[in-house]
């Protein structure tokens, strides 16, 4: 194995102090051009790579970004990911990946803040509680959340979760649905909540009488999609169409309206949200609301950047807004 050339090594081969090698390699502009380039020619010919722990002590910096999400196999966090890494790559910064499967994770995260190898930190749990999020010690490192709900002191980017959970009912009022059954997240977290208060709102609009035996409730899991949706279709009249507030628990209610010899959509409208990748695959593919998942990743990239750099955003919170995406489990009421 070839030894590893060192930076005193360049500096004696170049004709220069360590010091002259140090502040070019750290881009430093009290170099001549010349003697940079000179400097540059000689690293390329030795190979040299500077230690990267040596070059983050000597600049108080990483560049490495810190992301902690919920899990890595769910697509809705893997868009979200995805976002984060390529606006961090733009940015010339790396990524350090951490998962959080259970409440005793929070104990790694804030050791992660504690230490000095990370610049800053992306936060992507929505699916986590008030008093797990108050466990995230503030202001050791510049952090950022993806998708908070709750009104704490935070930079974050957030997704209008009522807007969205109205503009879906809508949807169905608008192709002549009165009976809409909703498949509810968790009534613990506030997208729960929001998603269902956006779903009342829209019947109230419209004069169409509240019923709470149209609402399942649901965990955002595929599990409780079928539970859910077995409990609907079991009331007599049953709903027209359901709108699911998450599309695993729409596609779980796609699986048992085949099981009951259903036609979707005329027999049974039903209804997403998030537009994730398993929603344009499903049969048939689902109608949804689309969250800009990759686009929120990289606005909390560049907020966090911008936070890692000194900088003081003009606002804390930054709000982005769900879009209809129609495709063919929606149509028009039976008997309409």
């Amino acid at each position: 194995m070839r030894r590893r050339s060192t930076i005193r090594e360049v500096a004696s081969r170049a004709g220069v102090s360590y010091q002259t090698v140090s502040r070019v390699i750290n881009n430093s502009p009290d170099v001549a051009d010349a003697t940079r380039e000179h400097v540059l020619r000689v690293i390329a010919e030795l190979d040299y790579h500077p230690n990267a722990q040596a070059v983050s002590l000597s600049r108080n910096r990483t560049d490495i970004v810190g992301i902690i999400v919920d899990t890595v196999t769910s697509t809705f966090f893997a868009q979200t990911i995805d976002g984060v890494v390529k606006a961090l790559r733009r940015h010339g910064r790396f990524t350090l990946l951490a998962t959080v499967e259970d409440a005793t994770q929070f104990d790694v995260i804030d050791t992660l803040q504690r230490s000095r190898r990370i610049d800053g930190m992306v936060i992507v749990l929505p699916l986590a509680n008030s008093l797990s999020l108050s466990r995230l010690t503030p202001g050791r490192v510049p952090t950022v959340h993806i998708d908070l709900q709750y009104d704490m002191d935070v930079y974050g980017i957030t997704v209008n979760n009522y807007r969205g959970a109205r503009l879906a009912t809508e949807h169905l009022i608008d192709l002549g649905h009165r009976r809409i059954g909703i498949i509810t997240g968790r009534h613990d977290i506030p997208v729960g909540q929001l998603r269902l208060d956006g779903y009342r709102a829209a019947l109230r609009d419209h004069g169409i009488p509240f019923d709470p035996t149209l609402i399942a409730p649901g965990d955002f899991s595929f599990a409780s999609g079928v539970a859910g949706a077995e409990r609907l279709l079991a009331l007599d009249p049953r709903p027209t169409a359901i709108f699911a507030c998450n599309d695993l628990m729409a596609i779980g209610t796609l699986h048992v309206a085949t099981r009951y010899g259903l036609r979707i959509p005329a027999d049974l409208s039903v209804m997403g949200f998030d537009d994730t990748p398993e929603a344009a695959l499903a049969c048939p593919p689902l109608t949804t609301m689309r969250q800009p998942l990759r686009a929120m990743g990289e606005m909390a990239a560049d907020l966090v950047c911008r936070l890692i750099d000194g900088e003081q955003p003009e606002q804390m919170r930054y709000t982005v807004e769900t879009e209809l995406v129609v495709r063919f489990s929606t149509g028009r009421c039976p008997g309409d």
